[in-house]
């Protein structure tokens, strides 16, 4: 008798689930090992306290959200053409 197509999909999602699972937590391992080796700068925000006493966090002129440095086109032109 043949098996049901439920069973098959199950076994489908959870190897998904299991492929995405190790490609995440071999992301995670690549940067940190990234920072270790210097590759990666990391940069914290900036804690203050704002008139109301609510704690507000923002990154330093330069960074986006996610602490990764903002490269802007015109600066790497003008890079090049120094060179």
């Amino acid at each position: 008798m043949a098996r049901s197509q439920f069973s098959f999909e199950k076994r489908r999602k959870e190897l998904e689930k299991k492929k995405k699972k190790e490609a995440k937590r071999q992301a995670k391992l690549d940067r940190k090992a990234a920072i270790e080796a210097g590759e990666i700068e990391v940069v914290e925000p900036i804690i203050t306290i704002d008139e109301f006493g609510n704690v507000v966090e923002t990154m330093p002129e330069g960074y986006d959200e996610n602490g990764m440095k903002i490269v802007d086109d015109e600066d790497e032109d003008e890079t090049e053409e120094e060179s």
